[in-house]
């Protein structure tokens, strides 16, 4: 199955109606591997369909959409930022789950976690179907990833 309309479609969505930005999705195989500091939001998929659902951010990124969310005019990493990626995974994961096909939505959502800091890098275990997209905003760029299993 081709879940990068889904993820477009959900990422697009979630932005212009939750936090009023314009996102652009990017063409090609995105890199989630930066030598920046960066957070991770993660939700697993159980049920019908089992993966989980990453957003990869650089920090400048992740403070920006945290400002633009809760209206704020944060300039460093903090718990707010934390749980603001934390919320923008559940609604993004939310938002994919909506637009799966009728045969795969008895999924259900874990909570979500956050990670943060420099060269690390998520990997599932065992064989899964890797969809990642990247997108821009005007606070910069940022990759949503799908793994199947």
């Amino acid at each position: 199955m081709e879940y990068r309309n889904i993820i477009e479609q959900a990422v697009a969505e979630i932005f212009s109606t939750m936090l009023f930005l314009e996102v652009t999705p990017q063409t090609g195989e995105p890199s989630t591997i930066n030598e920046e500091r960066m957070l991770s939001g993660m939700l697993g998929f159980a049920g019908d369909l089992q993966g989980t659902v990453l957003i990869h951010l650089p920090a400048t990124v992740a403070i920006a959409i945290t400002n633009a969310f809760l209206e704020l005019d944060l300039d460093e990493v903090d718990n707010e930022v934390k749980d603001a990626i934390g919320e923008l995974t559940n609604m993004v994961a939310g938002g994919i789950k909506f637009l799966l096909p009728q045969q795969q939505r008895d999924v259900q959502l874990s909570i979500p976690s956050v990670i943060s800091g420099k060269g690390y890098t998520c990997a599932t275990t065992g064989k899964a179907l890797r969809c990642a997209t990247g997108f821009e905003t005007d606070g910069g760029p940022f990759v949503v990833e799908f793994l199947v299993k």
